[in-house]
């Protein structure tokens, strides 16, 4: 035995087999017990996950509300006179289609406002790229008039306010510690 191996008995192979079954057993018991309380972790975060979704739904429910009701009832919008509000928009033409939180309407001008619970900056993006180019085509017999945009929601970061207010658009807030909205931007953009 020149290369530092042990040679093992029938008795001792056999002896080592029956531990490693004991152990082969042992370990997959343990992977069962594993293997359900993954699927109880699994299921336990899938409700979670609900749970947070209808936290976000209802948070994003209550700011519509909220900025719904300040101004579904507005004659006047920055100096744009308001005939008609319209809520939940929804136009499909073809294979396009959206949903727009608040339209405010008069005969030349259209303010279309975009409701979250906290406006973060990916928004703006999107609604330059998708909501106004969407708005257009759904909405070709609108096509002479100004079209105006408007964010408006419960938690604007400063900088996020600051980027849409730079692109034209409004920027509406509750107006501190009241039912009241305050309306930025004096300095819009038609679309």
């Amino acid at each position: 035995m020149d290369s530092g191996e042990k040679d093992y008995s029938f008795k001792e192979i056999r002896q080592m087999m029956a531990e490693n079954a004991i152990q082969l057993r042992e370990l997959k018991i343990s992977q069962a017990q594993t293997d359900e309380q993954m699927k109880r972790t699994d299921q336990k975060l899938e409700k979670l996950s609900k749970e947070l979704g209808n936290i976000g739904n209802n948070n994003g429910a209550v700011a519509e509300e909220f900025f719904w009701n300040a101004l579904k009832n507005i004659k006047e919008f920055k100096g744009i006179k308001v005939d008609f509000a319209d809520r939940n928009v929804y136009r499909q033409k073809g294979l396009l289609a959206d949903e727009f939180d608040a339209i405010l309407w008069n005969g030349s001008s259209v303010i279309i406002v975009e409701t979250k619970y906290k406006i973060h900056p990916s928004l703006i993006e999107k609604i330059k790229e998708k909501k106004i180019p969407n708005f257009k085509k759904l909405f070709s017999d609108k096509a002479d008039h100004k079209i105006y945009y408007a964010i408006a929601g419960f938690a604007i970061p400063d900088q996020v306010a600051e980027e849409a207010k730079q692109e034209g658009f409004f920027v509406i807030k509750q107006f501190a510690d009241s039912e009241n909205i305050i309306i930025e931007n004096n300095e819009i953009k038609a679309y």
